[in-house]
Parts: C-alpha cells; structure tokens; sequence
C-alpha cells in the first residue's frame, strides 16, 4: 500500500493537472459567455452543457467508472484488452443510439428541457447530439487512460477540448458576434471533438501484444458481470444528472435564463469544480481502494483520503467565502453578484459532498450494485423534492442552496454508516469532529449573511473563516500522519 503514497505524490498530481487545467479552461469559457451573453446566456450554456453530460451518462453507463473499475481490476494486459474489447462496441452502439434519438426528438427535448419551442433551439438541440457522439468517444477514451493511469495522455486530451472551446469563445466575444445559440453548440461540438481525437491518439499509444493474437471479448460470465454492474452504475449516475438537468429546466420555467444564470454561477463556482478535484483524486483512490483487499489497508487509504479531501476543501471553500465579491468579478461580472449569498450556502454541502465522495466510493470498489442504485436514487430523489419546494415557496438563491445541503448531510450518514457496517475498523471519531468543527462556522455565516446588515459582525466573520482554516490546516496535519 505504500503504492498509494507514491501515486498520490506523481500520479495525482499529474492527472489533478489535466483536470484542473481543464476546469480552469472551462472557467475562462464561462468568462467569455458573462461578458459575450450575460446571465441568459449562461443558464442557457449550462442548461446543453448538462443535456450533453446527462447523454453521454447514459451512453457510456456512468461515465469513466465502469471502464476504470473493470481495467484496475485487471493486472494482465490480454485481459484488459480482451475487456475493452467487449466494452467498446457495447459503449459505442449506445453513444450512436442516443445520438440519433436525440436527431429525432430534438423539438419535445426543447420544449420539456428549455420551455421553448424556437427553431433556433431546436437546431441548437440537434447540433447537441452531434456533441454528445464525439463525447462519447472521448469519455471511453478518458477511461481507458486513466485504467492503464496513462496520466500524461489523460492529462492532456482532458485539456486540449476545453482549449480550443475557450479561444473560440473569447474570440467570438472580442468580435462581439450576436450571441445565437447555434455558436454555443458549435463550441461544444469542437471541444468533444478534439478531446476524442487527443484520447484516441494516447490509446493508440498504449503498449500493444507482443505476440499480435486476435483479441476476444469476455466470457459469458464476465460480459453478464460487467454489464449488470455497469447498468446499475448508469442509474445511479444517470440519477445525478438527470435530476441536476431537471433542476435546471424548473429554474428556468419558474425564474427564467437569467435566474439560472445566477443560480448557475454559484453551483459551478462549488459543486462544479468540486467534482472535478475528487475526478482527479479518483483517479488514484478508486483502483487503490479497489485492490485494497485487507481490512487495515482499505481503512487507512480511506482515512488518508477522507483527511485530504476535507482539510482540502475547508481551506477552498473557506477562502471562497472570503474572496466571494472580487472572486465573481473575476470569473464572471458584476452582474452576478447575487450568487455570492448561494456560494456561502452551498460550500457547506460542498464539504459534506466531498467525504460522501469518499466513504461512497467503497460500495463502487466492491461493486454492490444494490446499494450503489438505491443510495443514489434516494439521494437525488429527496434533491428533487427539496428544489422544488424552494422553488415553490421562496424561490430565492439562498433557498435553493439549502435545498442541496440537507439531502447530502443525509447521504454522508448513510455512506459513513454504510462504511463502518463493512469495515469495523472504521470510526466515527476519526471522521466527525473535524466535519462539525469544519462546517459550523459555515453554518453561522450562511445564516448571518441572509440576515438585516446589522445583525452580523465583521469581526465575527473574521473569527469563523479563521477558525475553519485552522480546523483545515489541522485535518492535513492529521492526513500526513496517517500511515499506509
């Protein structure tokens, strides 16, 4: 296990570059959009970026995950090739299907998805599938590289995308183009695009047989196993986006493309890029966590894990909170300044998110497909619920952002208790007062700020960040002494 502490130092590093590289891209794209189109414009760019993510969930049965868990668990190289090759057409003929339903649905998916039925819509919705092909191929490549931690192609093709989408975008500002839907979902088009092209390029790459047999797919047995889990890992992720991408079509039913250009805003600045930090830590903890078959080594790489996810995220998410102003100028304009009370709500469930992330991902590395589905459906389903009560009964940002706090403080207790139900070793004392004293002042401040102006302190302010980065820097104390 002391593979772990290595990886983590080179291979994490490596592949947290790409992902990140790639975020900040995507980060600078959504720049462009806020000074090209304003608020509209980027609920509308949020609403087809989540079409095409909740597409390609579908196509490749959760994205990365079913491929990377099937590679790691694969030492020999006939046998990893012997999975891809049973794996590739299954994901690919799902990827051209969904395609082409989407061709031919495209009118109903922009009345249910967008509330409108522009004919400019529709072509946009059209132009979308096309998007969604290339970033099927993409993502199986993404996952083969990240199964063989190929870190430095993985790496890259994860940023050659978003590059070309991003001088695109800023170019397209610069000249000040009318803002038409069409030229969004040409952005999408050409950064799948490349992204398929550079992953295909470093699967090519990747060490070939030396004896040059023909490869063939799985036993019947192995084909039924992968397939059962991969159907029950696409529901549970499907679960996510779908929910998300609903979310989104209520928001912008009931508030308009402006409203969710704010409320978008807000979640990309936390839970968007949240998932990018754990994607890159994933691609470590999970094959690690997978082959960590002994009951001390897989509680010590998730303790190691849990303390560098929090102690991590209270540090970000406590200088969000302090930066949060200057830091939505930055990224996007003073026209999104009403984001900056919803950023101070949902970084508590970006922290109760990222050690969920962590305990949950056990029941992917020991492929209980039940608990896997179920979990994720209650989660998302109790989300739903919450939103729309928001919606219905304040409709402010603030609400909204509660509403993605409580159903993730629930799924932390299930999957730490979940956890523990597997894996004795583990402790509750190890993992919640770091959790309490890391989000409570959080707690406070989200409740302070949504009060009149004079029942807050600045000084109070001061003292709760200050003490959320002390209880961070501790927990990464805490994360260097655990020993693998």
């Amino acid at each position: 296990m002391r593979a772990f502490s290595t990886r983590l130092k080179s291979g994490v590093l490596v592949s947290a570059a790409g992902v990140f590289g790639s975020a900040f891209l995507w980060l600078l794209s959504f720049k462009a959009i806020a000074y090209w189109a304003g608020p509209e414009g980027v609920g509308l760019f949020s609403q087809l970026r989540q079409i095409a993510q909740a597409a390609t969930v579908g196509a490749t049965f959760g994205g990365t995950n079913s491929v990377v868990q099937g590679l790691a668990e694969r030492d020999d190289d006939s046998a990893r090739r012997q999975f891809r090759t049973t794996a590739a057409p299954i994901i690919g003929l799902t990827g051209a299907t969904l395609a082409l339903a989407m061709l031919a649905g495209a009118p109903e998916l922009t009345w249910f998805l967008l509330s409108s039925s522009a004919p400019t819509l529709v072509a946009t919705v059209r132009w979308i599938a096309l998007a969604v092909l290339l970033n099927v191929g993409g993502t199986y490549a993404l996952a083969v590289l990240n199964g063989y931690r190929s870190y430095s192609y993985l790496a890259l093709a994860q940023m050659a995308g978003p590059a070309a989408m991003m001088v695109l975008l800023i170019v397209t500002s610069l000249w000040h183009l009318p803002p038409e839907p069409q030229k969004l979902a040409g952005a999408f088009v050409l950064c799948f695009g490349l992204t398929f092209l550079v992953g295909a390029f470093g699967v090519s790459r990747l060490p070939k047989l030396l004896d040059g047999s023909a490869i063939k797919a799985l036993p019947k047995v192995q084909r039924h196993a992968f397939i059962q889990f991969a159907m029950s890992n696409l529901v549970a992720a499907l679960s996510t986006t779908i929910a998300l991408l609903l979310i989104r079509s209520w928001v912008i039913e009931i508030k308009g493309l402006a409203f969710a250009g704010l409320f978008d805003a807000g979640w990309t600045l936390t839970f968007n890029y949240t998932t990018l930090f754990l994607t890159a830590c994933s691609a470590i903890y999970l094959p690690v966590l997978t082959a960590a078959t002994r009951l001390e080594a897989q509680k010590a790489c998730m303790l190691k894990m849990a303390y560098f996810v929090l102690g991590s995220s209270i540090l970000i998410c406590y200088g969000m909170v302090l930066l949060r102003e200057p830091l939505i100028n930055l990224l996007y304009t003073s026209q999104f300044q009403a984001s900056s009370q919803l950023l101070v709500v949902l970084v508590i469930a970006v922290i109760f998110r990222g050690v969920s992330w962590v305990y949950g991902t056990l029941i992917l590395a020991t492929r209980n497909s039940r608990v896997l589905l179920l979990s994720d459906l209650a989660l998302n389903l109790c989300l739903l619920v919450m939103t729309r009560y928001a919606l219905n009964s304040d409709a402010s940002l603030e609400a909204l952002g509660w509403a993605f706090v409580l159903p993730n403080f629930l799924y932390l207790i299930f999957v730490i208790e979940y956890a523990r139900m597997k894996n004795r070793l583990l402790q509750r004392r190890k993992i919640w007062p770091f959790l309490v004293a890391g989000t409570l002042p959080l707690i406070y401040l989200a409740l302070a700020f949504a009060e009149p102006q004079w029942v807050r302190s600045g000084l109070f302010e001061w003292l709760c960040i200050a003490i959320g980065l002390i209880v961070g820097l501790i927990t990464l104390i805490v994360y260097k002494k655990v020993i693998l």
